[in-house]
């Protein structure tokens, strides 16, 4: 999996292309936990090259989401495609999350 990140002002964009699985969330949760979210009011998820993602992936956005609730920021993930929406739908994920469709 790669892992793009830009920090701009209050916001953090993450682009994600690949697999988010068992092996490469913790990568990805590295890369979060390497940047102070303290400024960071919102994290925009790019997945629009998200390939796959496992039950450990939807652990880690749910993790992030908690995460930035409790410090009164904001999860947001963008250029969602179909199969991975249908996870979310799937898990009940989307009922709670932030996300915007291809």
């Amino acid at each position: 999996m790669q892992i793009k990140t830009e920090i701009n002002n209050s916001k953090l964009f993450i682009s994600l292309s690949g697999r988010l699985d068992t092996i490469t969330s913790p990568q990805l949760e590295e890369e979060i936990n390497s940047i102070s979210l303290d400024k960071i009011e919102i994290i925009i998820l790019d997945v629009k090259e998200l390939e796959y993602i496992s039950s450990a992936g939807l652990r880690l956005v749910l993790k992030v989401h908690k995460k930035m609730t409790a410090q009164g920021g904001q999860l947001k993930l963008i250029n969602v495609n179909d199969m991975i929406m249908d996870i979310f739908d799937m898990t009940g994920m989307s009922d709670f999350l932030d996300i915007e469709k291809v």
